[in-house]
């Protein structure tokens, strides 16, 4: 049986033929991390910089 070690994200791919669901680490503040879908191979940085920013303007 598997055990949750640390605090984790979920990111769903984009890709309209994959929609993979996958576990990424949670970072500390201000830290970006780029990772791969594990079924597609397509790229990802999280958590996206900025994007809160946008929304109060």
């Amino acid at each position: 049986m598997a055990r949750l070690i640390r605090p984790t994200w979920a990111i769903r791919c984009v890709q309209s033929g994959c929609k993979t669901l996958f576990e990424v680490a949670k970072l500390e503040d201000g830290k970006q991390q780029e990772v791969v879908c594990p079924n597609c191979g397509e790229h990802y940085v999280y958590p996206i910089v900025g994007e809160n920013e946008d929304e109060n303007k």
